[in-house]
């Protein structure tokens, strides 16, 4: 029950020891100043056909636990990973809707039949577990979950929050962990850069590029950023203007791009996230003991489109399937090169990992030295729409999506 701070004083003026007291006060800064939501408003599927398939449903808040946090939403991060499970061509978004959030997940608890998406949130935490040390209630919090953060209210265990720094807006915070995680993964823990490396960043215009483009810039390697289109270009060049920036082409002609830039185009390390023969031509960029990292394939597989009850999906996704590239292991050996692939949602499963690499990403990599890029912000209501902005290609930097009370249910 939520203690009123005359009846605080009731209990500290009986108390038997001063320990009694602060046990007392300490109950009181962690109660919530008013009721908690038991119903929140989620973007959920029951099939997963397409963005179209989402709908904006009442669902009940979680029961929380004594390591959890209850927070208020005020913006969610928007990720290709999280129009790849609307699709249903994530597994991890298949299984979960068939079965359920398994138990100490990393995420929001899920039923199964019903799939909310969504990694990143940032908001206000309006109850802390009876466990939790380092969070008080009314404290703005950024953090990632393993999907769920479609919501107007997250439950969240507390080692996976962090406080929003000093002048950040939720937008900008609710922009780091999943885009920040995924690049500070692939390039240092898996790329092994190290200052001076030479690194190419695909989609550097986006969420994860820009997060790459800054890590690199932290941790004093030589960037290449390549986006789609001009304006892209001049924006990112702005942001990072020591950086090399490439308007990629055709891919047939991207070889040759590479080729024409300075030093002949070669470099120790590539944060892949087109596909294709993006992906082709950039392994063949690598100089020996240099490393490609591929996380997404945009090119092969963004395209795939809803609708038609979803045959289109299929019509539209099996082109960039039968295209994609093959990789020949006894070409690895001689040339000295290799290929790694990773899934952010792996991670959940090794909350060390993730938590230690979040704290690194953090520190040495300068993320929160400066605010996250946000390119496009749409109310919680206009979700759906938020989703088909991020699948055109056309945005830069982050696309959140912002709550208001008006989008809360209590």
């Amino acid at each position: 029950a939520t203690l009123t701070h005359r009846a605080a004083l009731r209990l500290h003026r009986g108390a038997p020891t001063p320990s009694f007291a602060m046990r007392v006060l300490s109950m009181l800064a962690s109660s919530p100043a008013s009721p908690l939501p038991t119903t929140c408003q989620s973007w959920e599927a029951s099939t997963l056909a397409g963005i179209r398939s989402l709908e904006c449903r009442t669902t009940a808040v979680p029961p929380m636990s004594a390591n959890d946090v209850m927070v208020s939403v005020k913006a969610v991060g928007l990720n290709f990973a999280d129009i790849f499970c609307v699709l249903g061509v994530y597994e991890a978004a298949n299984k979960m809707l068939s079965d359920g959030s398994p138990p100490n997940s990393g995420g929001t608890s899920q039923a199964a039949g019903s799939f909310c998406p969504g990694l990143e949130f940032a908001g206000e935490a309006v109850a802390v577990g009876a466990a939790v040390k380092d969070i008080r209630v009314g404290e703005r919090v950024y953090g990632f979950t393993r999907f769920g953060a479609y919501r107007t209210v997250v439950v969240q265990e507390a080692v996976y929050l962090r406080p929003v720094p000093e002048g950040w807006s939720y937008a900008e915070a609710a922009a780091l962990v999943a885009q920040g995680l995924t690049a500070w993964h692939g390039l240092v823990e898996l790329g092994n850069i190290k200052r001076g490396a030479r690194v190419l960043v695909h989609s550097a215009a986006g969420g994860v590029g820009c997060a790459a483009m800054q890590i690199c810039t932290s941790l004093g390697c030589q960037s290449t950023g390549v986006v789609g289109s001009e304006g892209k270009a001049a924006w990112l060049q702005e942001r990072f203007p020591q950086a090399e920036v490439l308007v990629r082409g055709p891919q047939r002609g991207y070889a040759e791009q590479l080729r024409a830039l300075p030093g002949g185009g070669r470099f120790d390390c590539v944060l892949d996230s087109l596909g294709g023969k993006y992906f082709s031509a950039a392994l063949d960029s690598l100089d020996p003991m240099g490393r490609i990292i591929h996380f997404g394939a945009t090119y092969s597989y963004g395209g795939a489109k809803d609708g038609w009850c979803g045959l289109r999906k299929w019509l539209t996704f099996v082109p960039g399937y039968l295209s994609r590239p093959m990789v020949d292991p006894g070409q690895l050996t001689p040339t000295n090169r290799a290929v790694f692939g990773f899934n952010m949602i792996w991670l959940t499963d090794r909350v060390d990992l993730l938590t230690a690499e979040l704290d690194a990403m953090l520190g040495k990599g300068g993320m929160t030295n400066r605010a996250p890029a946000v390119g496009a912000t749409y109310p919680f209501e206009q979700l759906p729409e938020a989703l088909e902005y991020l699948n055109s290609g056309a945005s830069v930097g982050k696309v959140v999506v912002e709550v208001g009370e008006e989008s809360k249910q209590d």
